[in-house]
């Protein structure tokens, strides 16, 4: 009988917490703790964690005493998580997200001392969950090759089409405020590219966003590169409904076929349009389920060629706008890639069968392709 793991959790508290219990208790026991533990003495790579772990927060203070503060608290946290899994190396490091800060002192400090670790992320799909054994996001452990995932299909015996039932389940997040409607907007039956914009200072744009760190840098792209559509075509953007609107100013007397439509449901724009653009949005994905073409600029994992096209700088960008009509996709790719993400990586919130975690963490079944060099270079 395989001996019970032993998970270590940062305490994420309340409804992440209850996620995290219902997918590792039928394994072993959990140990929750507050915060990292603290040491002073430095590991060699303790002072480039802690700069990592800083710079990727949000507010990050300027040059001076609150910052050397925060910087030192970090170290001290590496210091002591790292001590506790080079005692401990056969406990498993769990964390929620894991991108920023503590948590990611806490995760690094774990893997510098060969722990095996897992990450949890509220999923993109309705009810799901991300549990990956390197990270959340585009810092997760998928392949960005097309092979693993077709070869994954053709052994599984999973019907190609059966991701599709999914997409019956997504929603639009409700508003945080009534949005306002624009006057006027071009129809819905115009051909038009959409641009779900995202939350301001997320960590999907701050982390990898590439050229597109921020909202108003990519708005500001899209602007010049709507310039270059073909005749007729348009350009129609949406912000995120849990942020304040404030597109509607960079807009003002913009001479460009690009409109704010902040009233339409968004997947009802998804549906009418001729192709999605994105920097790391969701909505990207979930777009897939309305078979329309996706072109990201940011990094993401699911954009790998025949999922989604990639435009990484104003260039690209302003080149993909200017060939929308031509935009296209891989069905068989697509239904490799959703297949997987649906039957095997994002758990249900609901799901405790153990296998699915012991296959991650020992990268078995559907995960061997993290013990290949296919899948560790993708």
């Amino acid at each position: 009988m395989a001996k019970p793991f032993t998970f270590v959790c940062l305490d994420p508290r309340k409804k992440k917490r209850a996620h995290i219990t219902t997918l590792l208790a039928p394994l072993g026991g959990l140990h929750w703790w507050r915060l990292p533990k603290l040491a002073f003495a430095n590991w060699p790579q303790t002072t480039e964690r802690a700069e990592k772990a800083l710079l990727a927060a949000r507010g990050i203070p300027a040059p001076g005493l609150k910052r050397r503060i925060w910087t030192h608290i970090l170290q001290m946290q590496y210091n002591g998580t790292r001590r506790y899994f080079e005692r401990n190396p056969d406990n498993v490091a769990v964390v929620w997200n894991g991108l920023n800060g503590s948590r990611r002192v806490f995760l690094d400090a774990a893997k510098d001392a060969g722990a095996k670790t897992l990450s949890f992320e509220l999923g993109p799909f309705p009810g799901r969950i991300t549990v990956d054994p390197v990270g959340v996001n585009y810092a997760n452990c998928l392949p960005r090759s097309a092979v693993p995932y077709k070869n994954w299909l053709a052994d599984s015996g999973v019907d190609p089409s059966a991701w599709r039932a999914l997409g019956a389940q997504i929603r639009q997040r409700t508003p945080d405020q009534p949005p306002t409607p624009s006057a006027g907007l071009p129809p819905l039956t115009d051909p038009f590219i959409f641009a779900p914009l995202q939350v301001p200072g997320d960590s999907q744009l701050r982390l990898f966003g590439g050229a597109f760190r921020t909202v108003d840098a990519f708005v500001g792209a899209l602007v010049q590169a709507a310039k270059a559509l073909p005749d007729g075509w348009h350009l129609r953007l949406k912000e995120h409904p849990s942020t304040p609107a404030f597109v509607a100013d960079i807009l003002r007397g913009v001479d460009a076929p690009i409109y704010l439509d902040n009233a339409s449901d968004t997947f009802g724009q998804v549906a009418a349009s001729r192709g999605v653009v994105t920097i790391n949005s969701s909505v990207g994905l979930e777009a897939m389920f309305f078979d329309k073409p996706v072109v990201a600029c940011g990094q993401c994992f699911w954009a790998i060629p025949g999922m989604a096209a990639q435009a990484p700088d104003q260039d690209g960008l302003t080149k993909a706008l200017a060939q929308a009509p031509d935009w296209t996709f891989d069905p068989d790719t697509r239904n490799a890639v959703m297949s997987f993400l649906d039957q095997v990586y994002y758990p249900k919130l609901s799901d405790s069968d153990p296998q699915t975690i012991k296959d991650r963490l020992n990268g078995e079944g559907p995960f061997a392709f993290l013990a290949t060099k296919e899948g560790a270079d993708a």
